[in-house]
Order: structure tokens, then sequence, then C-alpha cells
């Protein structure tokens, strides 16, 4: 139960229903990083909620190129619009760190469709903000440079695993909290191992990134030039909230099974 507090889909759904609900979050699974979670010749047999770590969306093109569609933070669904949709996933999930993962069966999933708008709302807005961050991912491999696509990478980082850091006695950097190759960095915006490097050191000797433990900080310099909202201390970085809409100033929460 204390995955409840943490899932921003449980915590809409009042209590005395969760006892009707949980049984289909039931199978939790720890799965390691860089962990194939489903692929396009997988049948779509499950939704996935992230519990902890990182999850990234991608499709590959005929020439072997990874292009990234979304990158899964913790309390989201993934996987969704395939079980509703097709017989199979129409993309690959790839963890980018040690990760829980909810597995929910489309049965079940399909049943709490049936029954609960909350849930409705919820995969809907899920699927508007994947929608939104794979057109900024597109845009930014097909419009911009390398120096660009790469800021613009870093961006949608801090405001997806970012958390307040203090750098050099201010609290205004943000750390992004997971281990990024330069490789890795390369494959999601579309260029060369190289070619990251030498931008990432020019970011550095500018002053708007740095180092701390194999980890990306985002200095004040960095967040005042890129990055619109300050954090909340403590909290990650989030730069659009989804949650599902609010009726008269209230939290909407599941009603009872639909009649």
């Amino acid at each position: 139960m204390w995955f409840v507090g943490k899932s921003e889909l449980l915590s809409l759904i009042e209590r005395h229903c969760l006892d009707e609900v949980m049984p289909a979050f039931s199978d939790h699974r720890t799965v390691r990083k860089n962990a194939t979670i489903y692929r396009p010749e997988d049948l779509s047999e499950h939704v996935y909620l992230l519990k902890t770590g990182s999850v990234r969306l991608f499709r590959l093109t005929e020439d072997g190129q990874e292009i990234t569609l979304s990158f899964i933070k913790a309390g989201m669904l993934f996987g969704d619009g395939d079980v509703l949709n097709e017989a199979n996933y129409s993309h690959h999930a790839q963890t980018l760190a040690p990760s829980m993962i909810c597995y929910i069966r489309k049965a079940d999933f399909k049943q709490l469709l049936a029954r609960y708008d909350v849930i409705n709302q919820f995969v809907l807005s899920s699927h508007y903000q994947r929608w939104q961050e794979a057109q900024q991912l597109i845009e930014n491999l097909s419009l911009h440079d390398v120096r660009k696509r790469l800021t613009n990478i870093l961006a949608m980082f801090a405001n997806q695993i970012g958390i307040e850091f203090d750098y050099l006695g201010t609290g205004d950097a943000v750390l992004i909290d997971l281990s990024i190759p330069q490789d890795k960095l390369a494959e999601f915006i579309g260029t060369s191992r190289e070619s990251v490097n030498r931008h990432f050191n020019d970011l550095k000797a500018e002053g708007l990134t740095a180092i701390h433990e194999r980890k990306i900080v985002l200095t004040p310099l960095f967040v005042a030039k890129f990055l619109r909202r300050k954090i909340v201390s403590g909290q990650a970085v989030l730069s659009t909230s989804f949650t599902a809409r609010p009726v008269n100033g209230q939290v909407v929460k599941a009603p009872l099974a639909r009649v």
C-alpha cells in the first residue's frame, strides 16, 4: 500500500475502492538497467505502471537508428495505447536505470477502464503527455543543430528526473538523477559520441553544466537560461502537470463501479 501515495493514478482512487482495484496492481517486478521490457514483435498483453526508476520508449528506423518517443518517469503508465488498440506493441521499451514496474494484465486494465471514469481521464492525460513529448523530441531531431538538441534533451531530463542540487553554495542548480553515458546521449539526439563530447565540453566551459558523481549538473546559469520553472525543494522538476482535471477546485476521485 506504500505505493498508493506515490502513484498519481492510485492516489486519485477513493480509499474504499482500493481493495477492489489493488489486485490488478499486485504483480511487481524488479528490472535491471538497460533491460528490454517489450519490443514490437511482442504481444500486447500488459500495461505497465512505473513505480521507481526510468524507462525510454523508442522506435527503430530501417537503418537501425533509435528514435526516442518518450521518457517515462515514476508514476506513469506505458504500453496502454497498444493494449487498447493493437495485438502487438508498436515500439520498444527499455529501462534507463534499475526499475520497479507494476505489470497490469490486459483484461484487468480494460475492466478498470470500464468501471472507473477517473482512470479513463488519467489514461487520456498520459496519452496527451506522451504525444506532446514525442512531438518535441521529433522536432528536436529534425529542426535544430546538435548544441540545441543537447540543451533541449538536458532540459527534458531536468523536467522529468531532476532534483534540486546545492551548487557552489546555491540551491538553484539541478542534478539529473541518472547516470547517462555520452554514447546514450548521442543516441537520444541522433549524433555521434564525439559530437556530444565536444558540445558538452563547451557547455561546461561556459559554466552551464558540471559533473557530480558521474551525473550531470545543470548550473544556475543553465536553469535561468533554459528552464522555465524553479523546482520545489527536494522534489523533481515538473514542467507541466497532467493530473486529472479538478472539478470546482477539488481533486477528482474515482466513483464506485458504474451501474
